[in-house]
């Protein structure tokens, strides 16, 4: 019984014993357990925690990247120069640093990213909602610029693949808007303007205005046209993979147009619809003289126009393919003493002897003194060609030949009136006489490739009317003769230009005022009034004994633009409407010069006029000279990689822009077309001035020098402890051009 009690209490012991040790490892597993509880939530805390942070730093970075989009916009929004260029603050790009964080919009060269920090112009691109790839130079739209000419896409892209992205916005029937369908209602007009708008090498087909490049309108397109909506959307053209269109991507855009608004931010006017009041108003806003602009204005009109009917507005008249009075000779007048007996022997015969020796007579003695007549001639010039003028009078001179021109002058006159005169004085024969002649001349020219119709125009002078007839054949003359007999109690005919002072108006059929000009203080004997330059409404000299039905004596288009005097490049009238801006340095404006946009001409004309229709409509796909790099700039007409780099080079060498278009005409090699021997403008002459505009021509309506649509790439980061935890890249697309401020794309980029 005692060693069972004794066994129970030693059991009982060790059992109590070791329930504190089993307690005690349970507390200890509970306590271990709760701290691995605690330490897992403290973890995962911290994890949270961190997360928590890196997400509100990765906010920050989005925030900040966002306002260096915000930054951009206002830059953009503030940039109030009448030009965009590289070296505008816009385009250095900026960056600024805040408490925990920055933005940047600013290229480091260091810097390796597939997509450069920045703001990039759009308008320095080629936009494949508007290029070709055809090579003709009409300068009519920027389908002219030329896809194919980017150095980088055809080492890239085959021909067939870049005729692929053309066709591919075309849609399913591969033409521009419906098929067949004159969808913008221009054939009427386009078979007529002088273009090869279909761009088929054809000029004015029946068909010119039936899918023609200008019918694809991506901003509403016909039929099943199918505009690019992303420059992305490329690499759906067979042929374009994702390596291709990462190395191309940089030079392409849908996004550029250019709004035709002057520097001042007005709205041109449409030289091919503007009446004359608009384009007068227009030219002196750029500080031309009210005379001369309204002048150029209805020039200007009938240079488009295709009735031949002169325009008139404020007192001119326009220039049209018609003739000009030339020359007036108001009195030559010649004695020829007569007996009845010499008459009786000699009959009609003799008295055109005795005529035409009195006349060899009195040019001879003319010839005498034609030096120092010319010399008072020149000496009374207020040209400030005084110079080329004497040269020109010493030309004349020598080339003088005096029998060839009496001849002329005799066949002339007694080709047409010699009969008349003679008979008349056998008509009625006095004993012995005096019969003294009066000639007058009127001399028409037309200096136009084509004969002109004159039927039904008229000669008004204060003596009365005379009508005309027939037609004047290319670059020949017509003389109006009249004659007057005075003989002792016998006069026969009339005069029909006043001696001293008189106004000669040429009508067409439709009583237009073709031609007028006036003249006065009549001095010299046997003188006539002579143009120099035809177009001109005054005379340049008045020289004894004129030159009727051949060059004037002061025939010289050598002070203008023309080369010698057989030159007569500068008698252009199109007929037409304009096909570009650059066209009106076809139009007359003084003598022997047209408008003139070359250095120190008047350009500044070119800044307000266009020939879109509306003007109220942009223009897709222009390219600003002031930003577009040296591939671009070589797929516009007209442009090597000579001109290219002098283009660029001019903006390098001033860091200033091209303010307005016209100023890339100072650059000297585009001088070079006038100046190499060849007849670069194909109009029959060799090195003109005029010439040095053709390569403007072609690019005038394709050009720019002000953007609307702008690329923003932008990085925010935030920085603590002078290390980067957060960084985010927003691009964005901005146009400025539209109020208010568009963004017309926005996508965060995924990390490099």
């Amino acid at each position: 019984m005692g060693s069972l009690m004794n066994f129970r209490k030693s059991l009982t012991d060790t059992l109590r014993k070791e329930d504190g040790q089993i307690a005690l490892i349970l507390a200890f597993a509970f306590l271990a357990l709760l701290g691995a509880i605690g330490g897992s939530f403290l973890y995962r805390m911290r994890l949270e925690q961190r997360a928590a942070s890196n997400y509100q730093d990765s906010v920050k970075a989005h925030y900040l990247a966002e306002a260096g989009i915000e930054r951009a916009t206002a830059e953009l929004r503030n940039d109030n120069n009448e030009y965009d260029d590289l070296y505008e603050s816009w385009a250095l790009g900026f960056k600024e640093t805040w408490e925990e964080g920055k933005y940047s919009v600013y290229y480091e060269e260091k810097e390796e990213s597939k997509e450069r920090l920045g703001i990039f112009d759009e308008a320095a691109k080629i936009n494949i909602n508007a290029v070709g790839m055809n090579n003709y130079n009409d300068g009519w739209t920027p389908y002219e610029i030329s896809l194919a000419a980017i150095e980088v896409l055809n080492k890239k892209l085959s021909s067939d693949v870049i005729k692929a992205i053309i066709v591919y916005r075309y849609g399913p029937d591969g033409a521009p808007g419906v098929k067949g369908v004159d969808d913008d209602e221009d054939n009427s007009l386009l078979q007529t303007d002088g273009i090869d708008n279909d761009a088929d090498g054809k000029i004015d087909e029946l068909d010119e205005g039936i899918d023609e490049p200008d019918e694809f309108r991506p901003q509403q397109p016909y039929g099943d046209d199918n505009p690019f909506d992303t420059v992305e959307e490329i690499k759906l053209v067979p042929g374009i993979g994702e390596v291709i269109f990462n190395e191309i991507k940089g030079y392409l855009t849908i996004y550029s147009y250019d709004k035709n608004l002057d520097k001042e931010g007005k709205l041109r006017i449409n030289i091919n619809k503007a009446p004359p009041s608009k384009i007068s108003q227009a030219l002196q806003e750029v500080g031309m003289p009210a005379e001369k602009a309204e002048q150029i204005a209805v020039n200007i009109v009938d240079f488009r126009d295709e009735d031949n009917f002169p325009t008139a507005y404020q007192g001119k008249y326009g220039i049209e393919r018609t003739p000009y009075i030339n020359e007036v000779m108001p009195n030559f007048t010649t004695s020829v003493r007569v007996a009845v007996e010499e008459l009786i022997e000699g009959g009609v015969e003799f008295l055109k002897d005795k005529i035409k020796g009195e006349i060899k007579k009195k040019l001879k003695e003319k010839m005498k003194g034609i030096v120092p007549v010319l010399e008072k001639e020149i000496e009374k010039s207020t040209s400030s060609k005084e110079e080329e003028l004497k040269k020109g009078v010493q030309r004349i001179i020598e080339d003088y030949q005096p029998l060839k021109e009496e001849n002329k002058i005799i066949t002339k006159l007694f080709r047409l009136l010699g009969d008349k005169t003679a008979q008349a004085a056998e008509k009625k024969p006095p004993k012995k006489a005096k019969i003294e002649i009066e000639i007058e001349w009127i001399e028409l020219f037309n200096p136009y490739e084509v004969p002109c119709e004159i039927g039904g125009w008229q000669i008004k002078t204060s003596l009365g009317t005379r009508a005309l007839g027939g037609k004047i054949s290319s670059r020949s003359y017509r003389l109006i003769f009249n004659m007057v007999i005075a003989m002792p109690g016998l006069n026969i005919g009339k005069e029909i230009l006043g001696d001293n002072k008189d106004t000669v108006i040429l009508r067409n059929k439709r009583r237009n005022i073709v031609d007028k000009v006036s003249y006065s203080s009549y001095g010299l004997p046997w003188s006539a009034w002579e143009k120099n330059d035809p177009r001109n409404r005054e005379f340049a000299s008045i020289l004894p004994g004129g030159s009727p039905g051949f060059r004037n004596w002061f025939w010289m288009p050598e002070v203008g633009e023309g080369k010698n005097k057989n030159d007569y490049s500068s008698f252009y009238v199109k007929d037409k409407p304009f096909a570009n801006i650059g066209e009106i340095g076809f139009i007359h404006c003084e003598e022997w010069r047209t408008i003139r946009l070359e250095q120190g001409g008047e350009w500044q004309i070119l800044d307000k006029i266009t020939v879109a229709d509306p003007p109220e409509k942009p223009v897709q796909g222009r390219i600003n000279i002031n930003t577009a790099s040296k591939q671009v700039l070589e797929a516009l007409p007209g442009i090597d990689s000579i001109l290219s780099q002098a283009i660029i080079n001019y903006g390098n060498s001033k860091k200033r822009p091209f303010n307005e278009i016209g100023e890339i005409l100072q650059i000297l090699l585009l001088a070079r077309l006038g100046s190499n021997g060849k007849d670069d403008d194909k109009d029959g002459y060799t090195d003109e001035e005029d010439e040095r505009e053709a390569i403007f021509r072609s690019l005038s309506n394709l050009i720019t020098t002000r953007s609307n649509c702008f690329t923003v790439i932008s990085r925010g980061e935030v920085v603590k402890n002078d290390e980067i935890v957060a960084e985010r890249k927003i691009k964005a697309v901005i146009d400025r051009g539209s109020l208010p401020i568009k963004i017309k794309y926005y996508r965060e980029l995924s990390e490099d």
